[in-house]
């Protein structure tokens, strides 16, 4: 009875009816291995991905135990300039408002903005009718204080005359003192001048006149391009406003303001280089044509004027104009490229190759332009700086020289 009980209990538990327990059991344990499984799978590429962003991190051209590769540059002298870059805006050399000397109303405007303009041109013309007949007035006044001068020039001729005779008369006896007296005070009132007074005046108003007819005609005082119009035929022309802005471009300029450090440090005639951006990627010759002796009174800052050639009007008032100004140079400085310097902590420090390897030197420098930087102790001339690839190197680190102007040398 035992035994086959027991036999009957393995047969059901082989069927999966009672033995549930003894299955549990076996999953469980595949649930755990398949979970070991991945978790070391996850660990393997989590390393590999380490693996290959450690390779992309290091630098271009260097290997686990292989020098650096870098460009050098020999040490040398030559020319270092201080430069300021200041910028400022294009001005006009000349710009001249053409507002009218008499009102009225606008008869005929004959430029629009941009054109070319030819001193003593024509560019407008205001209403003059009333003025013409100012004109027409003044000089009938003066035909009839012409006419006057002519009656007095005869009335003194006969004055002259009479006190001629009475003066004859009065040494023959025939006349009294008190007759001759009166042909003098005649003759003195004939030449009082009165009616010549009358004729200047006359003359005077005429020549007004004609000036406030000429006043109607605008001409341009220079030669240059129509920068501005601010009026049409037709319209009321006061004696406040312009009605046109004319511009001498042919030459322009640039006013910038620089410190009391560099004022001294500048000279007329100086050369100053000019960059306008809006006008393509050169460099303008500029040249330094005032300087003024004292500064302004809200800025401290001392105005020094640049003119350009601008033949082609290439360079626009308005534009903004970036100034290059030398205030120092070095003639024989040592030097090394600009590229080759690295702040390190607050220090300038450049990498010296010796012997095939990296060494660091700290420099002490001077001015700095856009290519050199003087040197004033850390190099001599000849020694090899390197130009490129410094950025990966330590003191001491070994390098391989792969080019630079001592391509080629022993390292």
């Amino acid at each position: 009875m035992e035994g086959k009980g027991l036999e009957q209990h393995s047969r059901e538990g082989a069927d999966g009816s009672i033995g549930a327990p003894a299955g549990g059991t076996e999953s469980a344990l595949m649930r755990k291995r398949l979970l070991a499984a991945g978790l070391v799978v996850i660990l393997l590429v989590a390393a590999g991905i380490g693996l290959r962003i450690a390779h992309r991190e290091k630098p271009a051209g260097q290997s686990e135990t292989g020098p650096v590769p870098v460009e050098v540059m020999a040490v040398d002298r030559g020319e270092v300039k201080r430069v300021v870059n200041i910028t400022g805006r294009i001005t006009p050399e000349v710009e001249v408002n053409i507002i009218p000397k008499v009102p009225g109303r606008i008869r005929s405007i004959t430029v629009d903005v941009g054109d070319r303009v030819r001193e003593g041109q024509v560019l407008a013309k205001i209403d003059d009718a009333e003025l013409v007949a100012a004109l027409h007035n003044a000089e009938a006044g003066l035909a009839v204080a012409e006419a006057n001068a002519r009656i007095a020039a005869a009335a003194l001729e006969d004055a002259r005359r009479n006190l001629d005779r009475m003066k004859q008369l009065y040494d023959a006896g025939a006349v009294s003192q008190q007759q001759l007296e009166q042909a003098q005070l005649n003759y003195d009132r004939a030449a009082a001048g009165v009616a010549d007074a009358q004729v200047r005046q006359a003359r005077a108003a005429v020549e007004a006149a004609r000036v406030q007819l000429a006043n109607t005609v605008l001409t341009s005082p220079i030669d240059g391009v129509v920068t501005a119009r601010f009026a049409d035929p037709g319209t009321m022309a006061g004696t406040a406003q312009p009605i046109l802005t004319v511009a001498a471009i042919d030459q322009v300029q640039v006013q910038v303001s620089v410190t009391g450090d560099d004022i001294n440090r500048l000279k007329a005639g100086q050369d100053a280089p000019v960059r306008v951006s809006a006008a393509g990627d050169q460099d303008f010759k500029g040249k330094i044509a005032r300087i003024s002796p004292a500064a302004d009174a809200r800025s401290k800052m001392y105005p020094v004027e640049i003119t350009i050639p601008n033949p082609g009007h290439v360079l626009k008032p308005g534009m903004f104009a970036e100034v290059k100004l030398t205030t120092e140079i070095r003639r024989d400085a040592v030097r090394v490229p600009v590229q080759a310097v690295l702040d390190k902590e607050g220090r300038k420090v450049v990498y010296v190759v010796e012997g095939g390897r990296a060494r660091e030197r700290r420099l002490e420098t001077g001015i700095a332009d856009e290519r050199y930087l003087e040197i004033r102790s850390g190099l001599r001339p000849g020694e090899r700086v390197v130009i490129t690839g410094q950025e990966f190197l330590t003191d001491g680190a070994a390098v391989t020289v792969t080019g630079g102007a001592a391509k080629g040398a022993k390292s």
